[in-house]
């Protein structure tokens, strides 16, 4: 039971950011590369959070979800460091965009005052 619970609590954070990175990649503000590495992060995510708990079970002869072991601070425990994790990552990528803005309003700028003529000493 406390294995289902562990499974419920997780899966809509890393079903959450799995459709972030998607969103992200469809309108183009990620990159194919960033969006392969964070496909391939969450992807290992919610395979080693579903998949790690049975083959412990199977690998010490007990019954497959036989979840006696877990408690309730390891159940909070990886809860929090998954959510962590997803808070981390969304907010590098708000940087990243932060930044690329920020860098092309710079470009912009400097291409304007550029083509502007000089006014210096005439008033």
């Amino acid at each position: 039971m406390r294995y289902l619970l562990l499974v419920l609590l997780n899966t809509p954070i890393v079903l959450l950011a799995l459709v972030n990175i998607i969103t992200q990649y469809k309108i183009r503000r990620i990159s194919v590369n960033r969006f392969r590495q964070q496909l391939v992060l969450w992807l290992a995510i919610l395979i080693v959070l579903l998949g790690s708990f049975p083959m412990y079970n199977h690998l010490t002869h007990r019954s497959l979800f036989d979840s006696s072991e877990l408690s309730s601070f390891d159940i909070t425990q990886t809860t929090v460091l998954i959510y962590l994790i997803y808070i981390v990552n969304n907010q590098r990528r708000k940087i990243e965009q932060n930044e690329r803005f920020l860098r092309d309003l710079h470009q912009e700028l400097a291409i304007k005052l550029s083509s502007e003529p000089k006014r210096r000493g005439k008033s």
